[in-house]
């Protein structure tokens, strides 16, 4: 009998080496298939990567401009309250940290700096114009982003409805931060007060962390959906929307409790780095959250599979032994035949439009 003849070069039988090849090469192709897969190709095929460091780095000059625009209506509408303000302010240093001086002295900028002193003049006016010019270049760069790992590679509308989405959704982010503030402040107070009242102050700390978490996955999950159907325009199944919102609610709250010490904490110890660590840090923290709303964006849109009964080409030779396919991006995409067929099925009725099961028939 005889034994499989080894790999001088690996010291392993050439039968297993084929196997676990071809075993490899399965899973990958099974992967490449998964809807995890897809919104992975998809990412790579749009340019995720560049478009997230293009989203990082608009952020970088726009967020110290919509801090002062968000933070000077705060203040001169509802900042009288010191204990609302100083949620607020550690909302925006949990999401954006480094940034804000919320107490312990370690931001860049402090809060008083980011209220404008001007008064109602034209200088004033034209402030608030700039800045806001410059608050949505991040957001500008965001919805671009936004729309491509939907394959939409139009700008979706012209120039005065783009800047208005940009605007609606400057607008939409700061409500979320007070949002977040407000609730978590309301959500904690009320269950420590609970909980001291049935006599288990000691669990305080623990639900107030819990709650907090919550209430952050809520508000995070809405912020999606207002980038991907108010900024970006796109509106996807309410299905597809809810399983995105998720994964970008749960992928930022994880980022948000690793905090930046594991995140960027490569910047603090770098000697070069280290004059400018909380630049650096603000930079890798919003490109990492960039890149997971456009993972979760990706997912949202589903990609389609390979198209169904396309053979593969045979290799030269005439071998009909292929191998599993990689499937790319080109592979994704559904035919324009398959498009065209899409747009003019007629639409499903609503389900308050809808007959009863007794008179369809």
């Amino acid at each position: 009998m005889e034994t499989p003849r080894a790999d001088a070069g690996a010291g392993a039988p050439l039968g297993v080496k084929g196997g676990s090849v071809a075993r490899a090469r399965a899973v990958l192709a099974w992967w490449q298939l998964t809807r995890a897969g897809r919104a992975n190709a998809r990412f790579g095929a749009a340019g995720g990567g560049v478009l997230t460091g293009g989203i990082a780095y608009a952020a970088l000059f726009s967020v110290f401009a919509a801090l002062t625009i968000a933070y000077t209506a705060f203040v001169a509408v509802i900042g009288r309250d010191a204990q609302l303000r100083q949620d607020v302010l550690r909302t925006v240093s949990a999401s954006l940290p480094g940034l804000v001086d919320s107490g312990s002295g370690d931001g860049l900028v402090k809060p008083d700096e980011l209220v404008l002193g001007a008064g109602l003049n034209v200088a004033g006016l034209v402030a608030v114009v700039v800045l806001l010019l410059s608050a949505t270049s991040a957001l500008a760069a965001l919805r671009t982003a936004v729309r491509a790992m939907f394959d939409e590679r139009s700008a979706g509308g012209n120039v005065l409805t783009g800047k208005l989405r940009e605007v609606a959704g400057l607008v939409g982010v700061a409500l979320a931060f007070l949002v977040s503030a407000v609730l978590g402040l309301a959500v904690t107070s009320a269950a420590g007060w609970l909980l001291r009242l049935v006599g288990l102050g000691a669990g305080v700390g623990v639900a107030t962390t819990v709650l907090g978490f919550g209430v952050a996955l809520v508000v995070d999950a809405a912020t999606f959906v207002l980038v991907v159907r108010v900024l970006a325009g796109i509106h996807p199944p309410w299905p597809d929307l809810r399983q995105g919102a998720l994964i970008c609610a749960v992928g930022v709250g994880v980022v948000r409790l690793l905090g930046t010490s594991v995140v960027a904490g490569g910047a603090r110890q770098n000697a070069v780095l280290a004059s400018f660590a909380a630049v650096v840090t603000l930079l890798v923290w919003i490109n990492l959250i960039a890149r997971i709303v456009l993972l979760a964006a990706a997912w949202t849109a589903d990609p389609p599979a390979a198209v169904a009964g396309a053979a593969p080409e045979r290799p030269a030779g005439g071998s009909t032994d292929v191998g599993p396919a990689v499937v790319s991006e080109a592979a994704l995409r559904p035919r324009p035949a398959d498009v065209a067929d899409a747009r003019h099925r007629p639409r499903r009725p609503r389900w308050w439009r809808r007959a009863p099961r007794s008179e369809r028939g």
